[in-house]
């Protein structure tokens, strides 16, 4: 039942949020989130993870790059995505979940659904996150072992900065955001990116499976 629930929220948002795109002038949407529009095709495209997206705005479909549906949430965050972005510059100045607008009192489940599994995920494996974080990031210095910058969305990064334990301390992962994160997606949205970027991140390390 509580499946059926969150399926039914997800579908009633994204007809919300399809309903709010398409009367959007689609160069105006596009310059500002960074997309491309094709009016041959009417149809948007957005990179999320690193993999293009097909959104049709008349309909709210979204396509993988081999045609098959996208995931109900990772379709979700693109269209509230596309509508919520205002071009406000990326500045690479990092603030916690909890900063964001109206995040402070969900920052405990931030903490048990994104930063406690990077923590026990990436524990021992500074090296494969090394690695992935070489392929996909881009290495900043700022305080840990290994600080990375992930654009996941066009103008929309996530930092990871990991530590890895020691004789005195745990393994530490925290997940930080671009100051500008709540113009291009609600809080709430940006949550559950995070969380769909640890998973992630985690299967590319081999902590999962």
């Amino acid at each position: 039942m509580a499946d059926d629930h969150l399926y039914s929220s997800l579908k009633e948002a994204r007809e919300i949020a399809q309903r709010e795109l398409v009367p959007l002038d689609p160069t105006w949407v596009a310059s500002r989130s960074g997309s491309t529009f094709s009016y041959p095709k009417s149809s948007y495209f957005v990179s999320l993870f690193g993999e293009t997206y097909q959104v049709e705005p008349d309909t709210g479909e979204v396509l993988r790059q081999d045609g098959s549906p996208a995931g109900a949430r990772e379709a979700l965050i693109i269209l509230h995505y596309l509508i919520n972005a205002d071009a406000t510059p990326v500045r690479e100045e990092w603030v916690a979940y909890r900063d964001l607008p109206g995040a402070r009192y969900h920052e405990p489940a931030f903490v048990a659904d994104v930063e406690r599994p990077l923590s026990q995920g990436l524990s021992g494996r500074l090296e494969e996150f090394r690695s992935w974080s070489q392929r996909q990031a881009r290495l900043v210095d700022v305080p840990g072992d290994i600080a990375a910058a992930w654009d996941v969305l066009p103008r929309l990064p996530l930092l990871v900065i990991f530590s890895e334990r020691d004789e005195e301390f745990p393994a530490s992962a925290r997940m930080l955001f671009d100051i500008s994160a709540a113009n291009y997606l609600p809080t709430e949205d940006i949550s559950v990116l995070a969380e769909i970027a640890a998973v992630r991140i985690l299967e590319e390390v081999g902590a999962l499976g």
